[in-house]
């Protein structure tokens, strides 16, 4: 039995209508509702988990030559940390 999933907006603003049909064309509806004040309590804990995750990529990419050159030595107050200062003759390739 094929089940699909259709996403229908209401008049309501953060109100969204889930519908799932099975092939025999009945179904159910159910309403979820995301107010302001529940959309602004995730605010905070996004926020955190997202920057979190740039900085675990900027550390595990900072080894990278082409994530270092590209990202990392542009950053405003911390690119002079990056900078590759290695003379030429003392360069292997």
């Amino acid at each position: 039995m094929a089940r699909r999933l259709v996403l229908k907006p209401t008049s309501h603003f953060g109100t969204f209508t889930v519908r799932l049909f099975a092939d025999s064309g009945t179904g159910f509806t159910h309403h979820f509702v995301l107010p302001q004040q529940g959309a602004q309590r995730w605010v905070p804990s996004l926020g955190l988990w997202g920057a979190g995750a740039g900085v675990a990529v900027a550390l595990l990419m900072s080894a990278t030559p082409l994530f270092k050159n590209d990202v990392l030595v542009k950053v405003p107050a911390l690119g002079w940390y990056w900078e590759d200062n290695t003379p030429a003759s003392d360069k292997p390739f």
